[in-house]
């Protein structure tokens, strides 16, 4: 059996509930692969821009596992990407992660971080302009769903996460394993990464 991988999600005021409950849904449907977790900087509840507080597992002063580390967006990124404690808590964990994500603007507090840099990545094109003044040398892919560079996944628009969770589900356990999920949640996978159908709403050129 396949040792059990930790997937921790950094949150924040105002996060955005798609971005983060979207893959902890895909990734939990495989208990035998993958243990859920929350974090927040100091362990206490935090409200998304929907209204819904979600309760940590975690704070700041707790170590995590090496595993995935899931950056969602919302209208609180603009703060959190000026954080110091939170940049540094990510400079100081993400070296020892086997994959960075983000989702949405949660691209911006990679890319502050310089965790981006000189990297391939993708964001919601609704906010490009703002998320692309942060980091240096960054390809953004304006019409990509997702973008896989290196260990870092980026997905471009909340329901974007859903895609880019299964490609990482895919990458490690096989597409089969990915595409069974996908069906188990009666989900319409967008499976090409190249592909955001919704990049034309925003004026992508």
């Amino acid at each position: 059996m396949a040792t059990r991988q930790t997937v921790t999600v950094l949150l924040f005021e105002q996060f955005e509930l798609l971005d983060t409950l979207g893959p902890l849904h895909m990734f939990g449907l495989l208990p035998e692969y993958y243990q859920l977790q929350i974090i927040t900087i100091d362990g206490k509840n935090v409200s998304s821009t929907q209204g819904i507080s979600l309760q940590p597992m975690l704070s700041f002063n707790d170590d995590i596992a090496a595993g995935i580390l899931i950056i969602p967006g919302g209208v609180g990124i603009r703060f959190a990407t000026h954080n110091k404690h939170i940049l540094n808590w990510l400079k100081k964990v993400a070296p020892q992660q086997q994959i960075i994500c983000s989702t949405s603007t949660g691209a911006a507090l990679l890319a502050n971080a310089g965790l981006l840099n000189n990297c391939t990545a993708t964001t919601t094109q609704k906010h490009l302009d703002w998320v692309s003044q942060f980091g240096r040398n960054i390809q953004w892919q304006t019409s990509a769903r997702w973008v896989h560079s290196n260990n870092i996944f980026t997905a471009s628009g909340s329901s974007a996460s859903l895609d880019m969770s299964l490609a990482i589900i895919g990458h490690q356990y096989g597409d089969a394993t990915a595409r069974r999920i996908a069906a188990d949640t009666e989900y319409l996978w967008l499976n090409d990464p190249d592909d955001d159908p919704f990049a034309p709403l925003h004026l992508v050129k």
